[in-house]
């Protein structure tokens, strides 16, 4: 069992694990934890291998992200068991579940409070019964007070829709039908946020039946563009609305349309006063929710918490989760601030929190003054409080936490069980997945529902690439192409073309691509464009193309002018350290430039361990690129010793990179080789990796080895010098392939 606690009733913790250790039970808390493990680690090897979760709740626990992290976590896997400590109820959600009595226990065995906790974990671990039984959740509407006006229609209309659906959506065959609700059309354009956001509220009401594929909001919106052709080859079936408003009432026209031959199937309008549609929503809700289960959906969905709020808070908050919805990260400060004030008009207004969380972290660090400090996993709880059946606050968590760990991971995954054509929790269930089949296969229902999700399509590529199918990359291609997408055709070809290594051609097709000057799909381009052009040294064009900020450009150059731009914005050290590519091109020029002092000066004012120091980033190789150039900076400084110990945390991911064996981890050993002066083994690292594809990939090397500090001591050998001509005398090749008119004009665009 594992035990849960706040620090400041640690004498308590120890008492419970002392009194069930005494009872027989392998205990499993803090105090156990190894001097040289990460924490984060160990607690979530621990969680997931516990039978039974024990929190101990308190005033000081309730307000622990540790704890409420932990107890998620075992809601979330039916192994929690809870105790009080104090007067103070456990927070929500937890509080709808049992707790046990521990106020004044002092180790005796006949307490009733300790009697009923030590039965419910020995139920656990036996495996004899689940934990006390759950308050529903629909309880919640007890705690939600009365919403008014328009968006009580908006979710009339969500559920009047379903009931069509339900209706008439019956399938001749075990093919799950496919839906596209189209965006919703305003009569008065006073109300086209308020429609906007009724139209996607539909569609993700619609949509967590899971018996339907119902596609995603950008595909929905290409679909309508592109008229009836474009539709009919991508859905099945369209729902289509048209809202107006006059003084104090509502009508909504609805229609369901079968693509194949154009039949209406089905038309209704709604008529509703704005001040009493909200009364009708749960009893709506109910009967919508059993004809799914009676109709359609056999096994039953979710019914999700109906929310709602002000008119005008809803339009505000339908705008920025619009912003959102494109990719644009120049709108994503403008959708923060938007939210920031629906959650001041309206501090229950769940969904209005669940989007915070998700754009919160992901507002470049340029963007924010390069302030990292994230209130995303707050905002994201404080969703699931106020709704804890709401699919997006739990999806909000699982990014807050960064797609890291178990209670990450059961976060994904109850939101996909709560929203099954939740395309973005799909694409993150994929990203957490360790089996290339489980996560091919996340991807694909992710594409399917959201074709044009290309964080998703991009995904699937790079795994059929590693698969070696080209069949499935080349049908990837002509689906895109067959629903209108070229874009996204063109930026998987241009990714094809590149793991293939012609760079002159991936240049070339994007390119073409870029001077037609077309906003639409520049993002997935941009993200390939730009390293392309860097590879084959096309510095000014590729700074043109990428959202760099522009000291960038310097970096690349090894210029110290770079470095002195950089350091008029307000950078501190754990945001500096923490930022990729920034620390790779940074840490790059500070050490060939003769200023490694200053990088030494910035890592030791962190005061922390190189254990912290690794953590400061989620991903693993930010610090393996990292670690070599810091401890070059910290040896030349005269911190040997504080080098030494950083290099040897750098290097107990060995034996994982060796397991990896891609070039790139061969690539990153070899680094750590030549810095500690294991020369042969460097090359030999460096030549395996080159001779199966290995180019660099700037920014965060460049494509002369010879300009990586880290293998400085390498230069002048014989081997290291072909290694360094095979790769750059390749890239020549590749640069003289590319079509320089192009290059002009692209640049031009």
């Amino acid at each position: 069992m594992f035990l849960s606690y706040a620090r400041g009733d640690e004498a308590v913790a120890r008492r419970v694990a002392k009194a069930f250790a005494g009872a027989g039970f392998d205990v499993w808390w803090d105090a156990d934890l190894p001097a040289h493990r990460a924490y984060s680690d160990v607690i979530e090897r621990n969680l997931e291998v516990a039978k039974a979760v024990v929190v101990l709740w308190s005033a000081t626990a309730a307000k622990s992200q540790w704890v409420r992290a932990e107890a998620d976590f075992a809601r979330n896997a039916g192994k929690l068991v809870q105790a009080q400590l104090d007067a103070t109820l456990p927070p929500m959600p937890f509080n709808q579940i049992q707790c046990a009595d521990l106020k004044g226990w002092r180790g005796s065995p006949s307490h009733a409070g300790w009697s009923k906790l030590r039965s419910s974990v020995a139920a656990l671990v036996s495996g004899e019964e689940g934990p006390g039984e759950r308050v529903s959740s629909s309880s919640l509407w007890d705690r939600l007070r009365r919403y008014r006006a328009r968006a009580a229609a908006a979710l009339a209309a969500v559920m009047a829709v379903a009931v069509a659906v339900t209706l008439f959506l019956r399938p001749a065959d075990d093919r799950k039908p496919v839906l596209a609700v189209l965006p919703f059309t305003s009569l008065d354009s006073r109300d086209e946020s308020l429609v906007a956001g009724m139209w996607e509220d539909t569609r993700q009401a619609i949509g967590r039946n899971p018996q339907l594929i119902v596609l995603g909001p950008n595909t929905a919106q290409e679909l309508a563009a592109k008229g009836d052709d474009a539709a009919r080859r991508a859905a099945d079936y369209l729902v289509q609305a048209t809202v107006r408003t006059a003084g104090d009432r509502i009508r909504i026209s609805t229609d369901l349309v079968r693509t194949k031959d154009g039949v209406q199937l089905w038309s209704q309008n709604f008529d509703r006063k704005l001040d009493d549609v909200f009364a009708l929503q749960s009893d709506i809700a109910r009967e919508i929710e059993g004809r799914i289960r009676g109709r359609l959906a056999s096994k039953g969905g979710v019914t999700p918490e109906h929310i709602a709020t002000t008119g005008e808070a809803y339009a505000l908050y339908a705008d920025a989760r619009a912003k959102i919805r494109r990719r644009d990260i120049d709108a994503y400060p403008a959708a923060h601030e938007q939210l920031q004030q629906v959650v001041k008009m309206d501090p229950n207004f769940a969904p209005a929190w669940a989007a915070l969380a998700q754009v919160a972290d992901a507002i470049p660090p340029s963007q924010k003054n390069w302030d990292l400090t994230s209130h995303a996993e707050a905002y994201a709880r404080k969703a699931i409080d106020l709704a804890p059946n709401l699919a997006a606050g739990h999806a909000a968590l699982a990014f807050a936490l960064h797609l890291t760990g178990p209670i990450a991971r059961a976060e994904v995954e109850r939101a996909v069980a709560l929203d099954p054509n939740d395309y973005e929790a799909l694409l993150w269930l994929g990203n957490m997945s360790a089996n290339k089949k489980e996560a091919l296969e996340a991807y694909t229902r992710a594409a399917r529902i959201e074709p044009l999700f290309w964080p998703a399509v991009f995904n699937k590529f790079e795994l059929l690439r590693d698969l070696h199918d080209e069949a499935g990359i080349r049908e990837m291609i002509e689906e895109q192409k067959r629903l209108g997408a070229d874009y996204l055709a063109t930026a998987i070809h241009i990714n094809d073309l590149v793991s293939k290594r012609d760079f002159g051609e991936a240049a070339n097709v994007g390119l073409a691509y870029w001077k037609t000057g077309r906003k639409e799909g520049r993002l997935p381009i941009q993200i390939v464009l730009w390293t392309v052009l860097l590879q084959l040294g096309f510095a000014e064009e590729a700074d043109r193309a990428s959202p760099a900020p522009d000291f960038a450009i310097y970096l690349w150059r090894n210029d110290p002018k770079g470095l002195d731009i950089m350091e008029t914005y307000p950078i501190d050290a754990k945001s500096f350290f923490a930022i990729a590519p920034l620390t790779e091109n940074a840490g790059r020029v500070y050490v060939l430039s003769g200023r490694g002092a200053k990088l030494a000066e910035l890592y030791l004012s962190l005061k922390m361990s190189p254990q912290e120091f690794k953590d400061l980033s989620d991903d693993p190789s930010h610090f393996l690129y990292v670690a070599p150039l810091v401890a070059i900076a910290l040896k030349g400084s005269g911190h040997a010793t504080e080098a030494a110990d950083l290099l040897s945390v750098a290097e107990a991911e060995r034996a994982e990179l060796l397991k990896e064996n891609s070039p790139e981890a061969l690539v990153l050993l070899a680094r750590l080789d030549a810095v500690q002066g294991r020369k042969q083994q460097a090359l030999s690292l460096l030549t395996s990796a080159v001779n199966r594809g290995f180019v660099p990939e700037p920014p965060l090397l460049l494509t002369d080895l010879a300009l990586d500090p880290a293998l400085a001591k390498l230069k002048g050998d014989p081997q290291f010098e072909r290694l360094r001509e095979q790769i750059l005398s390749m890239l020549r090749r590749e640069r003289a392939e590319v079509n320089l008119e192009l290059l002009r004009q692209a640049s031009a665009a």
